[in-house]
């Protein structure tokens, strides 16, 4: 599919940002912001089903890789959150040239073994009413900008394609091919304590499994740290340190490789 895309920067790097399920590319308005005066060019497309780029035939992990793959190759990094994370292994791993580096915040590449748990947390925004308010109040965290973007990212993402997504790609089971990543990669994981999906061992256990693989958490941080005002300025710190560190992890597995 032809993707929307939003667009932050002029800078010579390349960045390509993946949001996660009923988020958008608008969501990521603030990393944008921060990585161009970084001197990122950044592009966030809507994914199939989000945003503006409108509902699709179907939502396999694999369309989703294909469809950004089709932006273009040799970007100098792509951060992938949740859903995003996931689609970012697929598409790295179909095509180990598309990228330099991976960061992976909080990367939904695996998922509880109940699919109607799944689904029913997922849905649970659509039964309530879809209004800024309600999620300000319910995300006491979030800039009010973010309780915005995320109301309209609900109303564009029909919870038919929600669920089709789950039910399409389930069991929702990335971890062999996260281990086996063949490109820098550097995993941001939230607190589960508050909210993180990704368990602390299984980031301890991609880190300890391959050397190109590194792996943080952030105490106190929600599943979608980006958008907690609290939170932010140490996950910001995070990302740059993590872009920072992508080269070293190819440089030091090349040595090692070498040695």
């Amino acid at each position: 599919m032809r993707l929307a895309a939003q667009t932050w920067g002029k800078g010579g790097r390349r960045i390509l940002l993946l949001h996660g399920i009923t988020a958008n590319a608008v969501g990521w308005w603030r990393v944008g912001a921060d990585l161009a005066d970084r001197g990122w060019h950044v592009t966030a497309p809507d994914l199939r089903g989000h945003g503006e780029t409108g509902v699709a035939d179907s939502y396999r992990f694999a369309d989703h890789a294909a469809d950004v793959l089709s932006l273009g190759t040799g970007w100098d990094a792509v951060l992938g959150h949740s859903m995003g994370g996931a689609i970012a292994v697929v598409a790295a791993t179909a095509d180990p040239l598309w990228t330099k580096g991976l960061i992976l915040q909080d990367p939904a590449v695996a998922m509880s073994p109940h699919i109607d748990e799944v689904i029913g947390w997922l849905l649970d925004d659509y039964r309530r009413p879809i209004t800024t308010e309600r999620l300000a109040t319910e995300s006491p965290r979030w800039d009010r900008r973010d309780a915005e973007t995320k109301a309209e990212a609900l109303l564009a993402a029909p919870p038919e394609m929600v669920e089709e997504t789950i039910r399409v790609n389930w069991p929702w089971m990335l971890v062999e091919e996260t281990a086996a990543l063949r490109v820098p990669t550097v995993v941001i994981g939230s607190d589960p304590a508050t909210g993180g999906l990704l368990p602390i061992t299984l980031g301890d256990w991609f880190a300890a499994t391959n050397p190109l693989i590194d792996y943080v958490m952030l105490p106190g941080s929600s599943h979608s740290v980006h958008r907690d005002a609290d939170a932010y300025k140490t996950y910001l710190m995070a990302l740059i340190a993590g872009l920072a560190r992508l080269p070293t992890l190819r440089t030091e597995f090349d040595q090692g490789a070498r040695g």
